[in-house]
Formats: C-alpha cells, sequence, structure tokens
C-alpha cells in the first residue's frame, strides 16, 4: 500500500530548509515529502491578509493529493492558522463525499496555533506584541544594494515582524546553531498576524499535536489550552508530549519522524 505525502508547512519567519533534516529521514523511509514558504515571509510588499499563504497550502496540498493520494499535512507554529483555512474541504472523507479520490487523511501539528474560525494570532496573544518581535518597516537604498532596518517600536505599525531573540526558537540548541538558524529566517507579514482565519479543517479532518513542554513561542501552557479548546469544539485529535524547544525538527529529528510517521498511520 503506497505511504501517503507529506506536505510539511513551514511557520512565520522560517522556509522549508528548517524541516531539511526532517525531510531526508522521511524520503530515506519512502515518503514524498513537499513543502514551500509562505508568500507572508520574506515578501516586499507584504500581503495584507491570510490569502496568498491559504491559497499556497492548499495549491500544494491538492498537488500532493493529485490522482487520488493520501495526505499528511505538517503545519509548525504560525501555520496552523493558515492550514486551518487552507484545508476546509481537502480531508479525505469530504472528498469522497463528493465523488473524488484521495485527501488530508490527518493533520499533524508541531507546537503550532489552532483556533476557531474567525480569530487571529493577535486575538490569540490579547492584542499584545511581544518583547522578542521587532516590528520594522524595510527601506531599500539602491546604492550598494544595502538593506537598512527602520525600527517603529512605537506606534507598532510596521508592515513586518522580525524575532530578535534566538533563545524563543532555538533553547535546546548549541549557540552557534541558534546562530546558524537565526542568520536564516526572513521577515514576516504583520498584517498577516491581525488577519481573521477563515476555516477550522481540524474539526473535520483527524489530527495528532506534538506539545514541546521546553517552547518559549507558544508556552506549553497555551498549546494545551488550544488543544484542549479543539476537542472540546469536536476535533479528533491524538496529543504526544515531547521536552522540546518550539524547533523539535532541528533538535530531535528522529522524535518528530516518529510523530509523523504514526500520523501517516505506521505503528512506530
Amino acid at each position: 500500500m503506497p505511504k501517503p505525502t507529506i506536505v510539511a508547512i513551514p511557520g512565520a519567519w522560517h522556509s522549508p530548509a528548517a524541516f531539511e533534516t526532517v525531510t531526508k529521514k522521511l524520503e530515506a523511509l519512502g515518503y514524498t515529502v513537499l513543502s514551500r514558504q509562505m508568500p507572508s515571509v520574506g515578501s516586499d510588499p507584504p500581503p495584507e491578509d491570510l490569502s496568498d499563504d491559504v491559497a499556497a497550502v492548499r495549491d500544494l496540498v491538492l498537488k500532493a493529493i493529485g490522482d487520488s493520494n493520501d495526505v499528511v499535512v505538517v503545519p509548525h507554529s504560525w501555520s496552523g492558522i493558515v492550514a486551518g483555512s487552507a484545508l476546509v474541504g481537502l480531508g479525505k472523507k469530504q472528498r469522497e463525499a463528493n465523488g473524488e479520490k484521495g485527501g488530508v487523511i490527518r493533520t499533524a501539528f508541531m507546537c503550532s496555533f489552532v483556533v476557531p474560525e474567525g480569530v487571529s494570532l493577535m486575538d490569540v496573544i490579547n492584542h499584545e506584541i511581544p518583547g522578542w518581535w521587532d516590528i520594522k518597516v524595510l527601506f531599500l537604498f539602491v546604492l550598494n544594494r544595502l538593506y537598512i532596518w527602520m525600527s517603529d517600536t512605537h506606534d507598532k505599525k510596521g508592515p513586518y515582524t522580525f524575532p530578535n531573540d534566538p533563545n524563543i526558537f532555538y533553547n535546546d540548541l548549541s549557540a552557534e546553531e541558534q546562530q546558524k538558524w537565526m542568520s536564516k529566517l526572513q521577515t514576516h507579514a504583520f498584517a498577516t498576524k491581525k488577519a481573521k482565519s477563515t476555516g477550522a479543517a481540524w474539526k473535520e479532518i483527524p489530527s495528532s499535536y506534538l506539545i514541546c513542554e521546553d517552547d518559549n513561542a507558544i508556552p506549553k501552557v497555551a498549546q494545551e489550552a488550544m488543544t484542549k479548546g479543539a476537542k472540546d469544539a469536536g476535533a479528533e485529535m491524538e496529543i504526544e508530549v515531547i521536552k522540546a524547544s518550539h524547533s523539535p525538527f532541528l533538535s530531535q529529528p528522529d522524535r518528530v519522524v516518529e510523530f509523523i510517521r504514526r500520523a501517516a498511520g505506521e505503528k512506530v
């Protein structure tokens, strides 16, 4: 029986490069893995809502489904909000009801936001901007191809956000590895953090959730609250817990691979 295709969705500021180790391990086990950077990451001008990200994820998942493939979607962090909107109607059960073959058999959230329809990230954090976000406007000076950041920390209206503390994402990595991965981060559109989700596909597609106990970006208590809220709303969700930072795919890739394999139906 063919294995489901894995669609890995990076969170804010990140690219598929963060999943490289996990991707290679899954491919060695016979999985096909697809991923792409969100349009809200590293974009200039930045998008003003979620529609570009939602369309990008939906298109990638439809590509993974093809004629009849089963798919497991793996959102990390911010992209859980995007996935909730993008996957509506793409569950295997929902597609079969429409006479279509294949579809998403499971969503495997990694320390991810899981929110109801009509909720934004800023709603989740009570509209309080974390101290580890820099809110900035990016000006391009053509001379010498020099990019200069201009801070906008007073009125909080900058179009871009950028993390300023490596211990938020990478607190279980060495200082050298922290700086390596910080150097790969890109801007993220601030407007998308204020945009409301347009769907909650986790209500119709079975899911797994990897709670990361040492997460400094989305604390364990917040992950527990979101998963409880989803289950109370009727979600079919299996919970796993790992002692890891917000980036378990970097610090514990083998454990993440096991989590994804279980979401794909393997007994490991």
